[in-house]
């Protein structure tokens, strides 16, 4: 379990950044919400970005739920779509005030099944941080690829170019070998385009599959989905303020209260930055 830790030289800590689908109000929610607090509790993240976060006509949503009951008081910021008679979407849950948030749309697939897909994005003080959820059939890859380039659009539109370099977390539904992934990792180009993040658990996973959509939750298993790695944490990056990835681990794939916390394993990043802008 990654712990808080003391650094050293030119690191200083940045951020604890938690990423987790928590799987809208599907199987035992009663029972999952306690899990999942008991994760948030543990991990005791600065940042959260959460994805099927459900509000109700009453304007009461999950995420506002778990933040009340956690150890840590955090703001909420959330962002849905209509559906069916409530909202579907993402949410960040940040330790510091929140100072700023924005939408944006993003492509939509055509095919049966899908909703519609945004991006939230969270300015604290010192962060900017984008939480998003893309299409989640197995064949969406192209209008994943189109998402992704929207999402890079709303990125270099909000995100404060001379501060620390933005954070993008969610479930991009997409393998690490995916265009949209490799696109955002800076290894292919789209359209003319292309970009440039730090992956988490590529960089600082310290070695194992990594996968967020494991068959060895059984919350996962009636899908009858491959394992995966599909949910990520990525750090921007820029010639300075220079920031990257310490450390990585996957979480939320135990039981702490009895039920598993969703589908999904979450992941946790831990971030860094230089404390004299000296190159690392």
């Amino acid at each position: 379990m990654l712990e808080r830790r003391s650094f050293h030289g030119i690191d200083t800590p940045l951020a604890r950044v938690l990423t987790l689908n928590i799987w809208n109000l599907s199987g035992p929610w009663r029972d999952r919400r306690d899990e999942i607090v008991a994760w948030l509790d543990l991990l005791d993240p600065d940042v959260v970005a959460l994805q099927e976060v459900v509000e109700n006509a009453d304007g009461r949503n999950q995420a506002e739920y778990l933040a009340s009951r956690t150890a840590t008081k955090y703001h909420v910021a959330y962002a849905g779509v209509p559906w069916r008679d409530r909202r579907f979407g993402n949410a960040v849950l940040s330790r510091w005030p929140i100072l700023d948030t924005a939408v944006a749309d993003l492509p939509s697939s055509s095919l049966s099944g899908d909703i519609e897909r945004l991006a939230l994005h969270v300015r604290t003080e010192s962060l900017d941080v984008f939480c998003t959820h893309l299409s989640w059939r197995m064949d969406d890859g192209a209008i994943r690829e189109a998402q992704v380039r929207a999402l890079m659009d709303f990125v270099r539109a909000r995100a404060d170019p001379t501060g620390v370099p933005p954070i993008l977390a969610g479930d991009m539904n997409a393998d690490p070998e995916s265009n949209e992934i490799r696109y955002l990792c800076g290894l292919a180009a789209l359209g003319g385009d292309s970009a440039y993040f730090q992956d988490a658990w590529g960089l600082a996973g310290g070695g194992g599959s990594g996968w967020t959509w494991d068959n060895r939750n059984p919350l996962a298993v009636p899908a009858r989905e491959p394992d995966r790695r599909i949910d990520y944490i990525f750090l921007g990056w820029r010639p300075g303020p220079r920031a990257w990835i310490r450390r990585a681990e996957v979480v939320a794939n135990r039981a702490l209260t009895g039920v598993q916390a969703s589908d999904h394993y979450g992941l946790l990043a831990e971030l860094a930055q230089a404390a004299d802008d000296a190159a690392p």
